[in-house]
């Protein structure tokens, strides 16, 4: 049982540091939620121990508690067989006596170690856990500074980008073209206007010679 813990812990400490020196150039972001995974794997096979373990235990208070039930039984029993003067029942009243002390004490005896057990394993429990949260810490420290170090990476090239192609675009041609066309558009608006203020006149002119005559 201590040596599955120890495995578990010292696999989640040691290999950590190894896992991010060998693997930062080859997507530790991926390598490292693998291996929180297997971790949370292992995490999950001590819960069900520790769980058996729980069980064990209430299983052994039941034996116990048989075992004291039985010893109270044949001691009346005895105590019946000894005022009646039957040997062959005191013999086997004392016998199951002798048996189920024996049994009760066994019982007290497991119960104790397994209790033990069950407090070191919610102390290894405990110890994984936090260490699992290291690791989830480390992640997202680790999601943060790749994340930077990607966008520090587009940074560059479109500084880059900006800092070889602009020597090379002729601004004063892009501004010609902008003025041509805003001398086109104003030409039009005012020729659409002046026609637009002929076609007035014409129709008013004939308006007026129609009432005249």
């Amino acid at each position: 049982m201590k040596n599955l813990f120890t495995r578990i812990k010292n696999q989640i400490s040691a290999d950590l540091h190894g896992l991010l020196d060998e693997k930062e150039q080859q997507n530790p972001i991926s390598q490292l939620n693998y291996f929180i995974k297997q971790s949370e794997s292992e995490l999950g096979k001590v819960r069900g121990l520790l769980e058996r373990h729980y069980s064990l235990r209430t299983k052994f208070q039941v034996e116990r508690e048989g075992a004291l039930q039985m010893v109270q039984k044949r001691e009346e029993q005895l105590k019946v067989a000894n005022e009646a003067g039957a040997e062959e029942l005191i013999k086997r009243a004392t016998e199951d006596l002798a048996f189920y002390k024996e049994q009760a004490e066994k019982f007290v005896t497991l119960i104790a170690k397994t209790e033990e057990e069950i407090s070191f394993m919610h102390e290894q429990v405990n110890q994984i856990e936090k260490k699992l949260k290291e690791l989830h810490t480390k992640k997202y420290d680790l999601m943060s500074r790749q994340n930077m170090a990607h966008a520090t990476k587009k940074i560059n090239e479109t500084h880059h980008l900006l800092n070889s192609k602009m020597p090379s675009i002729d601004f004063n041609y892009f501004e010609k073209q902008i003025r041509d066309l805003e001398l086109r558009v104003r030409s039009e608006f005012d020729l659409q206007s002046f026609d637009y203020k002929i076609d007035l006149l014409k129709k008013e002119l004939t308006n007026k010679v129609k009432q005249e005559a």
